[in-house]
């Protein structure tokens, strides 16, 4: 689901306002390449009505920027036209409210395939069938039936085999479910969540996030909450504490669910400790707890030290957690100086905590491109990933203009380099520390000692096209995955994914010279279909093309 359309309102006005403001999209042909129309109609895919005030939007494959898109609504017969669109390849979906965004050429459970515009080319005859939207409402209520405000609903969906595949495999452990669409009960504890895809998801609340609207939003029972405590725990439907034993609910296209929740008390502690900084105990300092094994974005549980340092979270579940703490100057948090603790929590309070603030250490480095004549782009940013087990904090370093970094507060652990705002043509040719190869090695921080990076990037990167067909000829929207081979965690920045345009072609730039594994799927990853994976060698320079067929798996 892309989130483009509340950017920029004048995105939804007409094509000519974006033309207007915005360079040719990457992809596309030469300037004088003549431009393209696109035309079609949005009707309702169960009826076949049409519809009115649809949007429709072009987005091109490599698009860096918002201004980069070619958007209009349709009229009251359906139609649309988008005209002056450069040659190039596209992300194309029409979207309209009460109705599933849709891509072309896919229904509302797939992402299609990538859209083609060759020079000069006139497509009228497109056609989004837009599936009507499904809803899940009900009501909160405590034990005794009394209505519960202000609880966070949240509707969770399992990641798909192709997304799990497309995760690092750090966060695979964590990503059991993922949050799509969340909602707020009123007062009547009532809640609806709209919008949703057919398919199947999960409910689950919890009385513990912060309310929608900001402090207005609040209340006088928000605080009273974090004073002393919820004494609710999360719920998952239809009334159990388990993700595992959480009922999944069904919906259809158009279809509106039911879903009644019962929250009920659960035994909770509190943890309290001190901060300790470097000059004693850490005055004001932001204390916040975060769960070791969850992805749960609303549990919200933070404090301020007193005078002396101390600080007590309350309303705390059993679990793993990480204690995680900042310096405060001055009512500024320095998020520079931090620390970040793990703790067990089981059935008794936890009265000694101590955490210690420490700076970490600035890893410094230098950016520079492969060839003098070739300048830095403005918009480089060095990040450095934690690759540990526990996944500490990383670093975002910004780069100056004689290309020089610096990376504050790296605490001890092993991290990946990452270059974001490059060229799309543009990759990390090396990147050294001293002697050690980092895109081999990682980058190794510990204790004052973390050396020096030297970031090289070059343009001399491959490029790879190819098609992917079945026993019936071309597949459109099929996922291609190019992965380094080996795959490392200092590498995996380095894997390139795409899909098929209409006509079953593909493209990749900008990779990386190496060793590579290439496959290829369909849309519906459950239909037992893969290409047999290829291994491929790029050079610098390279422009290699090849063919995939997709075959059916053995069982």
């Amino acid at each position: 689901m892309r989130c483009c359309f509340f950017f920029i309102p004048a995105v939804l006005a007409t094509t000519a306002n974006l033309l207007a403001q915005s360079s040719a999209p990457p992809g596309s042909k030469r300037p004088d390449d003549a431009p393209c129309t696109v035309s079609g109609r949005v009707v309702t895919a169960a009826e076949g009505f049409p519809l009115k005030s649809a949007r429709v939007l072009l987005i091109p494959e490599h698009a860096r920027s918002h201004n980069q898109m070619y958007a209009t609504s349709s009229d009251s017969e359906g139609h649309f036209i988008l005209k002056g669109i450069p040659a190039g390849q596209y992300e194309f979906s029409a979207s309209r409210t009460g109705f599933v965004e849709q891509d072309y050429k896919a229904d509302a459970n797939d992402s299609g395939p990538l859209f083609a515009l060759r020079s000069g080319e006139n497509v009228s005859d497109v056609l989004f069938r837009l599936v009507a939207a499904a809803v899940i409402t009900g009501r909160v209520s405590n034990e005794e039936g009394d209505p519960m405000q202000r609880v966070e609903v949240v509707a969770l969906r399992r990641p798909s085999e192709e997304e799990m595949e497309d995760m690092e495999e750090s966060h695979r452990h964590k990503m059991q479910m993922e949050a799509v669409a969340s909602a707020e009960s009123d007062d009547r504890g009532q809640y609806r969540i709209f919008s949703l895809k057919p398919g199947e998801y999960f409910i689950r609340t919890a009385d513990s996030s912060f309310p929608h609207g900001g402090r207005i939003a609040m209340g006088d029972d928000f605080w009273v909450k974090q004073a002393l405590g919820s004494e609710y725990g999360s719920v998952y439907f239809p009334g159990v504490s388990q993700a595992s034993q959480a009922q999944a609910i069904s919906v259809k296209a158009g279809e509106e669910f039911q879903a009644d929740i019962t929250m009920r008390r659960v035994k909770t502690v509190e943890i309290a400790g001190r901060v300790i900084g470097a000059a004693g105990p850490a005055a004001h300092a932001l204390i916040r707890l975060e769960p070791a094994e969850s992805t749960e974005s609303d549990f919200d549980r933070q404090d301020t030290t007193d005078e002396k340092g101390g600080f007590r979270l309350r309303n705390i579940p059993e679990g793993t957690y990480y204690i995680l703490a900042y310096l405060r100057e001055q009512g500024t948090v320095v998020y520079e100086t931090r620390a970040r603790q793990k703790v067990e929590v089981t059935g008794d309070n936890i009265d000694a905590v101590t955490v210690t603030l420490t700076p970490g250490v600035t890893v410094q480095g230098k950016l520079k491109m492969d060839g003098s004549a070739s300048p830095l782009p403005d918009s480089a940013t060095v990040f450095l990933t934690s690759v540990d087990e526990d996944e500490l904090p990383g670093g975002r370093c910004e780069v100056k203009k004689d290309g020089s970094f610096e990376c504050k507060a790296i605490h001890d652990g092993n991290y990946a380099v990452h270059v974001a705002g490059l060229e799309q043509e543009t990759y990390i040719k090396s990147a050294r520390s001293g002697p050690d190869d980092v895109l081999e090695k990682g980058l190794q921080v510990e204790g004052n000692s973390a050396g020096k990076i030297e970031v090289t990037i070059a343009s001399d990167s491959a490029k790879l096209e190819g098609s992917v067909a079945d026993d019936d000829g071309p597949v459109a929207g099929a996922r291609v995955r190019l992965v380094p081979d080996p795959l490392t965690p200092y590498n995996h920045l380095r894997i390139h994914r795409t899909k098929t345009d209409q006509l079953g072609h593909f493209s990749m730039i900008g990779i990386a010279p190496g060793e590579y594994a290439i496959r290829a799927r369909p849309v519906v990853s459950s239909s037992g279909y893969k290409s047999e994976t290829q291994s491929i060698t790029l050079s610098e320079n390279d422009h290699k093309t090849i063919e995939m067929k997709l075959e059916k798996q053995q069982e």
